[in-house]
């Protein structure tokens, strides 16, 4: 009973959503769970366009897919529907936990005056979060919405998941946002999301016991962002020109967050604040994203052995200092330029050159 679970290792937008399609494409009729709420995007690379997913995860084939929507996710419904429409994606093949919580209008607008200042993306997830701690009479879950039951199958998830498993089926559970970001864990309170980003967290929020999980992928990039703004410390922070230097790119590439559009802050890569990732997820493998932004002659490259010395050499050096194998490289935005690679195939070509 397989559960692969990819979770980020920095500060969000790492590429978990390009993982999770990849992941998802490798394996036999599996189902895809997202945790989290509206307040980040996942981009996937859908019949040669990207699209941003804030509530249904992420696959490159959604029409061969069953996507959940966890208890403990929050669903903002104008966007769910939106999505669903946008991919195509049948009543049948979405199913949503009736325990999950609805974002209301009130949610959002409870956030814009109070949370700016922290850098949220005051999409209502924290607010709704907070009414359903309260157990509020006022708190509507997703048991409550006659459109979602209309366009969606609104089931409890984990009994499904428990079936689907007890069969020897796939699941992947698509966490949400980063390590650093960790209500509980994250360094920089306040300047954290709402709930709690790590492996065990994501397991809660789907119902799953840790013993289900036999593969977890964190994902990280060779230089993480934060969202722009006021969103608290950044180690390491320098600029996209600058990054564009380092690499040797002809053209400064600058990044905006998929939910509000603010420029994203960038930072050099900061190896401790990974290992301290590793340390609170133990993954089984690694997901390094932007190695072309470390050197641009790696754009989308798909060999190991056609990447630059310089960034087998980054990847060798990431390996031996967390003690993680990687298994995927990203070279590219797209959702398929990446480079998969082999477990000890970084050794290997090391001992070999």
């Amino acid at each position: 009973m397989p559960v692969t679970m990819v979770v980020g290792g920095q500060y969000g937008s790492e590429g978990k959503g390009k993982v999770t399609a990849l992941l998802g494409a490798s394996l036999s009729d599996p189902w895809l769970v997202r945790c989290g709420g509206p307040n980040s995007g996942h981009t996937v690379t859908i019949g040669g366009k990207d699209i941003v997913l804030r509530q249904v995860p992420s696959s490159a084939s959604p029409g061969k897919r069953t996507f959940c929507l966890a208890a403990g996710c929050a669903i903002d419904v104008e966007i769910l529907l939106r999505e669903l429409e946008t991919v195509g994606i049948d009543r049948e093949r979405i199913i949503v936990d009736p325990r999950a919580v609805i974002v209301t209008n009130a949610d959002r607008a409870s956030e814009t005056g109070q949370l700016a200042n922290i850098g949220s993306t005051c999409s209502g997830t924290g607010a709704a979060m907070i009414r359903r701690m309260s157990r509020s009479s006022e708190c509507f879950l997703a048991k409550d919405s006659d459109v979602l039951r209309q366009r969606c199958r609104v089931e409890m998830v984990a009994p499904l998941l428990h079936q689907y498993l007890s069969e020897d089926g796939n699941v992947v559970v698509e966490g949400s946002q980063g390590f650093g970001l960790s209500l509980l864990h994250g360094p920089d309170y306040p300047f954290v999301t709402s709930r709690d980003t790590t492996a065990a967290g994501f397991a809660m929020e789907v119902g799953l016991s840790p013993r289900t999980i036999d593969k977890i992928v964190m994902v990280v990039r060779t230089f993480p962002i934060r969202v722009g703004g006021p969103s608290g410390p950044f180690a390491g922070e320098t600029t996209w020109e600058e990054v564009a230097r380092i690499s040797d790119a002809p053209d400064v590439v600058r990044e905006y967050t998929s939910v509000t559009q603010r420029l994203r802050r960038v930072a050099r890569f900061d190896l401790r604040a990974v290992q301290t990732a590793c340390a609170y997820n133990r993954p089984t493998s690694l997901a390094v994203m932007g190695i072309d932004r470390l050197d641009y002659r790696n754009s989308g490259v798909g060999e190991l052995r056609d990447l630059t010395p310089e960034a087998r050499v980054f990847l060798r050096n990431l390996e031996a200092a967390t003690g993680v194998p990687i298994e995927f490289v990203g070279t590219g935005f797209g959702t398929f330029d990446v480079v998969p690679i082999e477990r000890g195939a970084l050794h290997d070509e090391f001992c070999h050159a």
